[in-house]
């Protein structure tokens, strides 16, 4: 494999952990950060220690922005000269967004000649370099063009669109909206167990196997928004609601709050008002939208 120049704007744990993957893969690498003594690590590592933005964007074939929001990429990208980034070269930012703030770095990107990708890290710092899933959205000649340097962050790297926003929604609905609201939901559990003591290692082994029914469950459910046929002979929206207004009141009975649960039973509530209390729980999602099928 030849090497190619990529240099990581950004040395805290994400950033640091995507610049040692690129330099584990082979690649000539260059680091920046505003506290230059966050570079050293990489900089003992092998890595070379660049001192602005710029001079990062003027050495680089691929640039890749770890930093903590899109205005920190902003304040970034306007800080640097026009004419300094070679034409044809790349900026991969991986701060995680929403759908404007990726449409509006792009326009950003378009009075320079660099190439923008928008991005998301699915995973911790540790899986880099090993088993993370990276997703990259932007134009596809990039993609097959830099794919396998890019690859060196995680075998699950995968180019999600021409969209440039595909990758933060998808980042927002996996990550923020599901994954991060289940582990909420499962230390609500956690939580109530706890009071009448049981600990929470009691717990790992059924919310494990949960997650496995899980994916069924999710799977039938894009089958159903797909379709928009949402009959089900199995538990309805009622059942669900049932079940949860008794959970809720369990749990509020111990003076926690459930508050996750309570956003739940709010929808299926807002499901049954709108006479769909016959259908299954995946027609919650249509409510949601604002549509009634």
């Amino acid at each position: 494999m030849t090497a190619t120049r990529v240099s990581v704007l950004g040395m805290g744990l994400m950033g640091s952990a995507v610049a040692k993957a690129f330099l584990d893969a082979g690649h000539d690498v260059a680091v920046w950060n505003r506290t230059p003594a966050k570079c050293v690590p990489l900089a003992d590592a092998g890595a070379r220690t660049v001192w602005s933005p710029g001079e990062a964007v003027a050495w680089g074939e691929v640039t890749v922005a770890v930093l903590s929001d899109y205005r920190a990429v902003e304040e970034v990208v306007t800080s640097i000269a026009p004419g300094v980034a070679a034409p044809g070269s790349v900026f991969v930012n991986l701060t995680s967004g929403d759908a404007d703030a990726a449409a509006a770095m792009r326009k950003t990107f378009a009075s320079t000649d660099m190439t923008y990708l928008d991005g998301a890290v699915l995973s911790f710092p540790k899986d880099v370099g090993g088993t993370a899933d990276i997703l990259l959205s932007g134009p596809e000649a990039v993609w097959d063009t830099y794919k396998d340097v890019l690859t060196a962050m995680g075998s699950g790297t995968v180019h999600t669109g021409p969209a440039i926003h595909e990758a933060n929604v998808i980042d927002t609905a996996a990550t923020g909206a599901f994954l991060c609201v289940s582990l909420g939901a499962f230390y609500e559990a956690s939580a109530y167990a706890a009071h009448h003591g049981i600990p929470a290692d009691r717990l790992a082994g059924p919310a494990i196997r949960w997650l496995e029914l899980m994916r069924a469950e999710i799977l039938q459910g894009v089958e159903q928004i797909t379709s928009g046929d949402y009959a089900t002979d199995q538990a309805t929206v009622d059942t669900y609601e049932a079940a949860m207004a008794m959970v809720t009141d369990a749990i509020r009975t111990t003076g926690r709050p459930a508050n996750i649960l309570s956003g739940f039973l709010s929808n299926l509530r807002a499901a049954q008002a709108a006479g769909l209390g016959d259908k299954s729980l995946a027609v919650t999602h249509e409510i949601l939208n604002g549509k009634t099928p």
